[in-house]
């Protein structure tokens, strides 16, 4: 079996972060997203989806931060290692799901922990919608990584 250099174990080491980011991702849209979108239909759910937004936030958050740093510099590593464009490329692409979410999202997320019962209602679907955006970008990023790493 052929050793592995430290360029392609920087990029398994990406790759496999990126892997965490986008399936935490997929999950908050295909699951979360849509439970917030069934309980908003009516005035207790909507106060059930304000209360446990509240909750889910703040511990999404303290899970997607570290995680998104660490993949952007796990992809800044493979790039200074490979010097290939893909990689900072995706790293960038990883990047910049925080601050889409801190401009995009901010303002429903603090509306949806904060907020009337009317204001979560009308604010869920927007959120949900705009949280799909973050997927995207993970995705395209994983694939490019795959695609990079498949090329090593």
């Amino acid at each position: 079996m052929d050793k592995i250099g430290k360029d392609k174990w920087a990029a398994i080491v990406a790759t496999g972060l990126a892997g965490l980011v986008t399936g935490s991702l997929a999950f908050a849209s295909a699951v979360d997203v849509r439970s917030f979108l069934f309980h908003v239909k009516d005035e207790v759910g909507a106060n059930l989806a304000r209360n446990h937004f509240a909750v889910w936030w703040p511990y999404g958050a303290s899970w997607m931060i570290p995680l998104i740093s660490a993949t952007s510099v796990s992809f800044g590593v493979a790039w200074k290692m490979t010097r290939k464009s893909a990689w900072a490329s995706a790293g960038i692409g990883i990047f910049l799901i925080g601050p889409y979410t801190k401009l995009v999202l901010m303002e429903d997320i603090n509306a949806l922990r904060n907020g009337n019962t009317e204001d979560v209602r009308k604010t869920t679907t927007r959120f949900c919608n705009l949280h799909h955006v973050r997927l995207v970008m993970a995705s395209a990023a994983f694939v490019t990584a795959l695609v990079s790493l498949a090329k090593m």
